[in-house]
């Protein structure tokens, strides 16, 4: 996987956003925004729209797009306007087959500047959940009012025709295979995973695979530019969603307000080794990194002198002998290798794979299986979103697929001495079998090279320790787009800092909104740890509130870093609105200032602001049982006790 889909449900940050009176992002950093010599200032509004910046207004086409409110389940933020439309499959045939493109919106508050289209990773990844489940706190937090935030799954993508060459009883069935196999029956299972799935995709779709490129969802993003009525556009990608910005950018250089390209990928250029390296020596750095920071911490759950040895041997049991979940599945070393990656994306997933590595050991695999569903997109009810059907074919037909290697076996010595665990499963087998899926599906394709010859800013990020885009295709990517595009080093750990790190979200922020960019080498350090407050000692619990559990994936899902707040859950007899009311209660009768009730958009959850008498944030969040038959959090439903109410307590830094 090119990168993890960044749909992260940023709860408590809409939660936030709302109970803020003062919207936006301050951040102190070494050396990190500021107008420069060679950027591209703010220009002076003009009556034709052709040669604005950020922050113009920009004159109206004729807008063609018919919005409306939103029927889908994941768009329940009232606030959301939802439409459709149509492009053509085959851009060389613009009268022939269609596909129907969903769009969701948050509209600008006031006088509208434009549009910032936006795109989570993949490829393959939803920009519709993106913009539906944190589209809100997005456009309150980096102060984007003046902008509509639109959100469209890309052709092929979910919602947009997603590419179902099988179907979910396939999926299911082979989703974690024992990449080791014991058995005939075992190795038939790996065989059927590609020849069905090559198999299917022919049945269904035939010859048209080519067409789901990133090129081509490229000129559907200048098609919706049209249809809202804009002689400009600006973006904001994260992961993939880079590339496709950066190729947006390459076709469509004069039709560009502003670009934020945040874990810059770009494959472009890459060798053979650097492409089957690149990623596995990224998340063998992040896997060590994790080992050594439960290592320290003697509190960690998997905690042990030697982390890794003692992840190494839970891998090989799992391996001998799968753990059995409830549902009747086996925890084996697939489902561990997947989780474990899934959790090296981000430094907030750490506390959750240590806290499943623990349960799988004692035998319970609930919450290590609910980190690989997650990742997989396999839905609680068996279903699955397009995803990993979806992200092979825009690779294949995008032509950033990796290439058999020249020599098999030296590459194989170079994977297993620089990502012995990342490339434990690999073999030779592996890297000598005929590699002609792509030729099968969509032919030989050639990828679009980046080149950027237009005015606008481009800001490109790029993480030292992000393990799914390492630094140095963000360094290349901002080489490739010109004077205008400036790199943003971030120094900690993680794919994707959008919300992540108050300092690169204030210089993405100054780039769609004043079109003012980084200093050149600018920097950005995390986020400090948030402490546990002074007064967190004299918070009341209600009485029918129980005591402090241990739930990291909730509080993951929930967008609690140790960055962005210092929190607990509790369970509750109570029910949801009676928690509620207790806390409302409670607090009040303690001196602290409600801000009324709030809504992140999921159901079964209530939620209420309040502030300390200095000013300090305090967020309730009270989420019942059914709040865990959501999408948003189905996949955590396991890692709850049955028909139990949660409340979390938070104190929020601002």
């Amino acid at each position: 996987m090119r990168g993890r889909t960044i749909v992260v449900t940023l709860s408590l940050l809409a939660l936030v956003a709302g109970c803020s009176s003062n919207p936006g992002v301050s951040a102190t950093a070494r050396n990190t925004v500021g107008t420069t010599t060679d950027s591209t200032p703010t220009s002076t509004p003009t009556s034709t729209g052709d040669t604005t910046g950020p922050g113009d207004t920009i004159a109206p086409l004729k807008g063609t797009i018919d919005w409306g409110p939103c029927t889908d389940p994941s768009a329940t933020d009232e606030v959301l306007q939802c439409a459709t439309i149509d492009v053509p499959l085959d851009y060389d045939t613009p009268s022939g087959t269609t596909l129907s493109l969903a769009l969701v919106k948050v509209p600008a508050k006031g006088e509208r500047t434009g549009a910032i289209l936006m795109n989570p990773g993949g490829p393959g990844g939803s920009g519709f959940d993106f913009v539906a489940q944190s589209g809100t706190a997005i456009q309150s937090e980096m102060g984007l009012t003046a902008f509509d935030l639109v959100g469209f799954d890309p052709r092929g993508v979910d919602r947009s025709g997603g590419i179902k060459c099988v179907d979910d009883a396939f999926q299911n069935a082979h989703v974690y295979l024992d990449p080791t196999p014991d058995t005939p029956a075992a190795q038939q299972l790996l065989d059927e995973a590609d020849t069905g799935f090559v198999a299917g995709c022919k049945q269904h779709y035939g010859d048209t695979l080519r067409f789901y490129s990133t090129a081509n969802t490229a000129r559907d993003m200048d098609r919706i530019r049209e249809g809202l009525g804009d002689a400009k556009i600006s973006y904001l990608g994260v992961s993939y969603g880079t590339y496709l910005g950066a190729t947006y950018a390459t076709l469509f250089p004069q039709h560009v307000t502003a670009m934020v390209l945040d874990s810059a990928y770009e494959p472009n250029g890459d060798s053979t080794d650097q492409q089957y390296l690149t990623q596995l020596v990224g998340f063998e750095g992040a896997f060590n990194d994790w080992a050594k920071n439960c290592q320290d911490d003697a509190t960690c759950p998997f905690h042990a002198a030697d982390v890794g040895a003692r992840w190494d041997a839970l891998s090989a049991a799992l391996d001998q002998h799968p753990v059995p979940a409830k549902d009747g599945r086996l925890a084996n070393l697939a489902v561990i290798d997947t989780a474990t990656q899934a959790a090296l994306y981000s430094k907030s997933d750490w506390p959750v794979l240590s806290s499943a590595l623990a349960k799988v050991e004692a035998g319970d695999p609930a919450e290590l299986f609910s980190m690989a569903d997650r990742y997989m997109e396999r839905n609680a009810d068996g279903t699955f979103d397009s995803l990993f059907q979806s992200i092979g074919i825009i690779e294949c037909a995008s032509g950033i697929q990796q290439q058999p290697p020249a020599d098999p076996a030296a590459l194989l010595q170079k994977l297993h001495a620089q990502a012995p665990r990342m490339s434990a499963d690999i073999t030779l087998k592996d890297l000598t079998k005929s590699n002609d899926e792509c030729t099968q599906l969509t032919g030989a394709i050639q990828p679009v090279p980046l080149h950027y010859d237009g005015t606008a800013p481009i800001v490109v990020v790029g993480g030292e320790n992000d393990p799914a885009t390492p630094i140095r295709w963000a360094k290349e990517m901002t080489s490739e787009l010109g004077s205008t595009a400036r790199l943003l080093t971030f120094t900690g750990e993680g794919h994707g800092q959008l919300l992540a790190s108050k300092c690169v979200t204030q210089a993405e922020a100054a780039v769609l909104t004043t079109g003012t960019l980084p200093d050149t080498g600018a920097v950005c350090d995390p986020d400090p740890v948030v402490q546990q407050p002074d007064w967190w000692g004299t918070l009341p619990v209600p009485q029918g509130v129980g005591d402090v559990v241990s739930l990291p994936s909730v509080l993951a899902a929930l967008g609690l870093s140790d960055t962005v707040g210092y929190g607990v859950l509790r369970t509750s007899t109570l029910g949801l609105d009676g928690t509620a009311a207790a806390y409302e209660s409670a607090l009040t009768a303690a001196n602290f200032k409600s801000l009324g009730k709030q809504d992140i958009g999921i159901n079964g959850t209530a939620e209420t602001g309040y502030l300390t008498g200095t000013g300090d944030l305090l967020v309730v969040v009270v989420l019942a049982p059914e709040a865990f038959d959501t999408k948003e959090l189905g996949d955590l439903k396991a890692d709850v006790p049955p028909n139990t109410t949660l409340v979390l307590i938070a104190y929020v830094a601002r």
